[in-house]
């Protein structure tokens, strides 16, 4: 989950997420608390090259199209990019928009990383994908 916004109380994963944590693992990088982000999730997708791990990438609005760009470097260890009302509509075949709440208004604040219906988009993205 990459986060633009970055809201958390407690600077845990938000609650709609951590029931799930124990099927899935969720690593949470709020990008207002690291600048570095891009470098951040660039090693984060280097360590697992000889790794069997299946990965997916969720972020929203403002930062779809540089981590759509990021992932290309990576496509072949990220199975897929999960958006949330991005700003841009990226045409790679391993990118999906999962929610949407401002169709043409993206002065509008992206719907949240931890709102039930993104849950619920990355849910089903994720069995759909399976």
């Amino acid at each position: 989950m990459i986060d633009p916004a970055g809201e958390a109380p407690h600077n845990e994963i938000p609650a709609t997420w951590r029931d799930l944590t124990g099927e899935l693992r969720v690593v949470w990088l709020r990008v207002p608390a690291a600048p570095t982000w891009k470098s951040t999730v660039d090693t984060v997708l280097s360590r697992h090259r000889d790794s069997r791990t299946v990965l997916d990438v969720v972020s929203s609005g403002p930062l779809a199209a540089d981590v759509v760009d990021l992932v290309n470097q990576h496509e072949d260890l990220v199975r897929s990019v999960l958006l949330v009302d991005p700003e841009v509509d990226p045409t790679e075949p391993f990118v999906r928009v999962i929610a949407r709440t401002n169709d043409d208004d993206h002065t509008q604040a992206p719907l949240p990383l931890g709102h039930p219906d993104v849950v619920a988009g990355v849910l089903k993205a994720l069995d759909d994908l399976r």
